[in-house]
């Protein structure tokens, strides 16, 4: 079914009737019967996904299998699915645009076909799993010696603070590092993690040094603001919550739940819908007038590092002005993989695929939605002695 064409057609079933298949369309997608059909489709088809931008041929068609699927398994569900998933085609349309189809519960339906019919999200879908499947793969039986270096003094986030701002004043001083990928604007470099240190046997350093055609006011926005705002660069934020009761402007050590929206399909194999974060800020550092920063997977029972977090490693970021241009400014980044076990051109291909396009989107959409409209907020110290007490902007 393509769902995109069925929002253009004309009415013949009363509201009620497409409220409650949709309901019904809803529950099936989500119920066991779904899910194993699919986790089948994706075991059968995975491996001829590669990492990287092009869009085979081969993709499309394993696409068209998916949708037939998705449309046998809805009609299945249905009783009189193919008489009625019929009618309900053709009335879809104007339910949408009419006050019933505003209720919240349908709404989220909707959006759920709509993105079970974009090809984008499919593929995104069988990339994730592909890399999942690698990742643990690359890792299988690899945790050392139990809660070794757990906190040790390398791994803790003051200890990789600390490296990730060295790195971003260093330049290529430091010794042992192998470059992954490079383009005109990103360095993606990794190194052994040294063996006192290790939790496994396969995690290595990743060091990235992005070149961002934003100015430093700018890069701080975008990475440190949390927000409704946020949406308009950051499409996966769904919003936030500060389980601690701190201020993520004002505070620069805080404990935020994020709300994450990767799709419908994404969630559905696995990704988590929310991720709770300590985020620690230093000023200042390496260097007067930049910024040191870690995102640390957080567990709030233990109140303690959560090294089981299956999509965030503690991950540090150092965030400067470009030395010789003022309209950019360049990001270190430094966090622990657990990909050290997978051949060189295998992290290649993840490395060239995932972040870049990940950077770039975030930077564009800001330009477009926040800096071409003049929404620039300033997250410095000194900017924020501007902001009102409870103010989101400012």
């Amino acid at each position: 079914i393509d769902w995109r064409v069925c929002f253009r057609s004309s009415a013949m079933m009363e509201d009620a009737h497409v409220y409650d298949i949709l309901l019904q369309i809803e529950q099936i997608v989500q119920s066991p019967t779904f899910s194993t059909w699919q986790q089948g489709f994706i075991n059968a088809h995975v491996d001829k996904f590669e990492f990287g931008d092009e869009n085979k041929l081969e993709y499309t068609e394993i696409f068209q299998l998916y949708e037939d699927g998705v449309e046998q398994q809805i009609v299945g569900g249905l009783p009189d699915g193919e008489t009625k998933l019929g009618a309900f085609m053709e009335a879809l349309p104007d339910y949408i645009n009419s006050e019933a189809g505003k209720k919240e519960e349908t709404g989220k339906a909707i959006t759920m076909l709509m993105q079970m019919s974009e090809f984008q999200e499919f593929k995104e879908m069988m990339m994730y799993v592909r890399k999942d499947r690698d990742d643990k793969s690359a890792s299988t039986g690899d945790l050392l010696g139990g809660t070794k270096a757990s906190d040790g003094a390398v791994l803790s986030v003051d200890g990789l603070l600390d490296r990730c701002a060295t790195l971003a004043t260093s330049g290529e001083t430091e010794e042992g590092w192998v470059t992954c990928f490079q383009n005109d604007w990103l360095k993606i470099d990794k190194k052994e993690i040294e063996p006192e240190a290790k939790r496994h046997k396969n995690e290595i350093y990743l060091r990235g040094v992005m070149t961002m055609n934003m100015t430093y006011i700018e890069v701080l926005d975008m990475m440190l603001y949390f927000g409704e705002r946020r949406k308009l660069w950051d499409k996966n934020y769904a919003g936030h919550e500060m389980p601690m009761g701190q201020d993520a402007y004002d505070d620069d050590e805080y404990i935020v739940k994020s709300a994450l929206d990767f799709g419908t399909l994404m969630h559905m194999v696995g990704l988590p819908r929310s991720l709770l974060v300590k985020w620690v800020r230093r000023w200042d550092s390496p260097k007067l007038g930049m910024c040191t920063t870690a995102m640390v997977p957080w567990d709030l029972e233990k109140q303690g590092v959560d090294h089981n977090n299956s999509i965030l490693t503690i991950k540090c970021n150092t965030m400067m002005p470009h030395p010789t241009l003022a309209h950019k400014s360049i990001i270190t980044t430094l966090e622990t993989n657990k990909m050290g076990g997978m051949p060189k051109w295998a992290l290649k291909m993840i490395m060239s695929s995932t972040a870049p396009s990940m950077m770039s989107g975030l930077e564009k959409r800001y330009i477009q939605n926040v800096r071409n409209a003049h929404k620039t907020v300033d997250m410095t110290p000194e900017g924020r002695q501007k902001r009102t007490p409870g103010a989101l902007e400012w």
